[in-house]
């Protein structure tokens, strides 16, 4: 496959090398904005396309670009376009070499304002790679609580529970964990280690303009941990929002929350934003009588402290941002006033199982990026990150500890070879992560007890990379890049990659991608749902590990199908497969002698691959009303092995296939909003024995939310899960949580049944 699909590569480039190496010239502009008080601004990011080819491309985030000129063509009209302004188009005679657009503010009505129709998600037709973009709008559709919360309207990404008592969720993409999943900061790596299984509830929804999620190997320049995709998460810039925006929230299972970020100019080129988060969750659930909190009682408090520099005389950008999280989970088995010493459970009367976990994180970081020369598209950029993670937990008898001391530095140099037609990175990367980990288990029914246990681990990754794009008028993009790194536990590691994308016509792309992709493990911390069982960490079995490699590769057709007029209906069809040359494999089905039951850790001996399939349409029917379904197949396959023998087998609790239907209507400038989803995820493998098919249920999902929009305030409300459907007994022996048989880990569905919220968004000051 891996040949079939460079030998696919090596021919789109030969077949269109008569046009692809015909010399072009470029022009360069920029693009400015002229807003209703009458000042000029620059326009980040605006869209720039040849009306006669529907080719082009987007600016840079100070509104310039620079454009190659068809060969043998003259007076051919370019195009600028920005959400929110009227396009300005410009005929472009033989020897233009600069232009300049001046786009207009949308036409004003009373205190709306008049912008183009923003869909929800949506695939980005000039990525070289199969990116789904999650708008602002997208992440409204729902409350979006937090960033687990913006996918359920995503058919690439899920998410679910780890377990039923400590409320940690995780995602599965391309049919594989989302520790696969390379996890960016504004392109800096995030959620790594400790954070990797509570940090999908770290980030609120409200503080996001968009998340991008790319399907596949990417970018070398980002590091070798990418195998499966990367999401990148765009936050609000503080010379780009709300002078002020607040969030209330709260729900009927007592959940509330609050946001509020604010942005001011300190100085000429200096602005600063703060964004803050407060949550709580006080209420004791238990809608299954089980005597267990269906999720923990929460509190949470983030903030996040923002600052950018902008000197476009001297072209030089720099961001640098301070964050802080404290949070607190306190979960098992409810109290019970009668009987203090207990859960409440008539069944066994003894000691109360309860969970606590604390999780504390900070993080400061800065990019700079400034031009080199006179010459658009020369740049160099500047990437240091540190981040401190603490996290003390309790599950029982159980007891996990860990402190991430991490930090990740990046300079890369892009320029060009002769014009931006052949571009280039080059550049060299540091990473350090040390690890402190203390595990005890004083339950002695599955095997003696384990004394605390200290786990250290340091990693020092010095790296360098190389990536080479070739581009035609967004017709056509090729990138190959190549990174060597030097792990300090894990010695030489070589990361090839390319992508392709190919407009076969305007209205078909093709996209394909390989690459290689590494991850160092950190198996208690990734599967901290397991604590919350009765089966002992064979902790010596953590000691042999090697590193996680792996191959991913894959491809893409959207077709963008004619309807009416303007409107366009998309589909979209791709298939990837991630090869395991070594995975970690957590055994949790290995069963001992005399009934004992352990978690065992162990280097792949075999075969462990996932394959994923996935097809997707997007319409506008009528105007205002959006139209998205999805389907996605898994095929994910791991191989156990035991006593010199080995067992192929599904993967457990790894959906077999997800359905989704959106469906989203807006009356004229959005001063109504109204939206629907429906789910159908497909059963699971459950984890009893390496020969068994035990398979969960298939079970649908409905969600519904009603919008009234103005200029400064939004009313929503909404509900979640709206049939009710919850997993039946999700604990197992949960009559005696100290027993050999407890699991609580055995999640494939809904902890929580029905639930409804409402909320207010308001926008107080300028508006940007």
């Amino acid at each position: 496959m891996k040949r079939y699909i460079l030998s696919t590569i090596i021919l789109l480039f030969i077949f269109n090398a008569n046009g692809l190496f015909a010399q072009n010239r470029t022009i360069k502009g920029i693009v400015y904005g002229i807003g209703a008080d009458g000042k000029k601004t620059e326009l980040p990011l605006a869209s720039i396309f040849w009306a006669e080819l529907n080719q082009g491309k987007s600016a840079d985030n100070k509104g310039r670009f620079s454009i190659n000129v068809p060969a043998n063509t003259k007076d051919l009209r370019l195009v600028a376009s920005y959400i929110g302004y009227q396009n300005d188009t410009l005929t472009i005679i033989e020897d233009a070499q600069e232009v300049e657009f001046v786009l207009l503010e949308g036409m004003m009505l009373a205190e709306a304002v008049v912008t183009h129709h923003q869909r929800g998600s949506y695939i980005s037709k000039l990525a070289p790679r199969l990116t789904e973009i999650i708008s602002k709008a997208g992440l409204q559709k729902m409350a979006c609580c937090n960033l687990a919360e913006s996918f359920e309207n995503s058919a690439t990404v899920t998410v679910g529970f780890t377990d039923a008592v400590s409320g940690a969720k995780q995602i599965q993409m391309l049919g594989l964990s989302g520790i696969y999943t390379q996890m960016l900061d504004e392109n800096i790596p995030t959620l790594r280690g400790l954070a990797s299984t509570y940090g999908w509830s770290y980030t609120p929804g409200t503080w996001m303009e968009a998340i991008q999620v790319s399907k596949g190997t990417s970018s070398v320049i980002n590091g070798y941990e990418s195998t499966t995709g990367q999401i990148n998460l765009e936050f609000k810039k503080p010379n780009n929002t709300e002078d002020l925006f607040i969030n209330l929230y709260g729900a009927t299972d007592a959940r509330m929350e609050a946001n509020v970020t604010g942005a001011v100019k300190v100085a000429d080129k200096l602005w600063t934003g703060l964004l803050v988060h407060g949550s709580i969750d006080p209420r004791e659930h238990d809608s299954n009588d089980d005597y267990f909190m269906d999720i923990p009682k929460t509190k949470l408090f983030n903030i996040y402290n923002r600052w950018v520099y902008e000197n476009p005389e001297k072209q030089v950008e720099s961001r640098t941002g301070f964050k802080f999280l404290y949070e607190t989970r306190d979960g098992g088995q409810v109290k019970n006033p009668h009987n203090p010493g207990s859960g409440g459970n008539p069944l066994a009367m003894g000691p109360r199982y309860t969970t606590n976990i604390v999780n504390k994180n900070f993080n400061v970081y800065n990019k700079t990026g400034f031009a080199i020369g006179n010459k658009e598209g020369k740049s160099i950029g500047l990437i240091n990150s540190f981040t401190y993670h603490e996290q003390n937990s309790e599950f029982g008898a159980k007891a996990y500890d860990g402190k991430q001391l991490s930090y990740y530095g990046n300079a890369l140099l892009s320029s060009y070879f002769g014009t931006t037609t052949h571009s280039y990175t080059v550049g060299a990367s540091f990473a350090y992560d040390q690890y402190d980990d203390f595990y005890s288990d004083t339950l002695n029914v599955n095997g003696p007890a384990i004394p605390r246990t200290g786990m250290y681990r340091q990693e020092i990754v010095p790296g360098a990379f190389a990536q080479y794009t070739y581009s035609y008028l967004e017709k056509f993009m090729f990138i190959v890049g190549f990174r060597g790194d030097y792990n300090s536990r894990y010695s030489t590691l070589l990361t090839p990659r390319a992508n392709v994308k190919y407009s076969i016509t305007e209205d078909i792309v093709f996209r394909a991608s390989a690459g290689r992709g590494y991850r160092s493990p950190n198996v208690i911390a990734e599967n901290i749902g397991l604590m919350a069982s009765s089966r002992h960490y064979n902790i010596g079995s953590i000691e042999a590990l090697d590193i996680e490699k792996a191959w991913n590769y894959g491809a893409s057709m959207m077709f963008y199908i004619p309807l009416y007029e303007d409107h366009k209906m998309s589909i979209g069809v791709d298939y990837y497969r991630t090869n395991f040359d070594n995975q970690v494999i957590v055994d949790m089905e290995y069963q001992a002698e005399q009934g004992q039951r352990q978690i065992y850790f162990y280097n792949l001996k075999g075969k462990s691959y996932a394959n994923a399939w996935q097809i997707d349409a997007n319409l506008t029917p009528f105007k205002g009303f959006d139209i998205y379904a999805a389907f996605r197949v898994n095929d994910t396959k791991i191989t156990y092995s035991k006593d010199g023998r080995e067992y192929k087998v599904d993967k457990p609790l790894m959906s077999q296939y997800r359905g989704l239907l959106n469906l989203s209507y807006a009356t004229d400038f959005e001063k109504w909003k109204f939206d629907i989803t429906a789910q159908i995820n497909g059963p699971t493998r459950l984890p009893d024995g390496y020969n068994t098919n035990n398979k969960s249920s298939s079970f649908p999902l409905f969600f519904a939310q009603v919008t009234k929009k103005t200029r400064r305030l939004d009313i929503y409300v909404g509900c979640e899960n709206i049939f009710n459907y919850k997993q039946k007994d999700p604990i197992v022996d949960y009559s005696n949580p100290f027993g050999k048989d407890f699991d609580s880990s055995r999640i494939w569905g809904p902890l929580m049944g029905f639930k409804a919220y409402a909320g207010i968004r308001l926008r107080i000051g300028e508006i940007k």
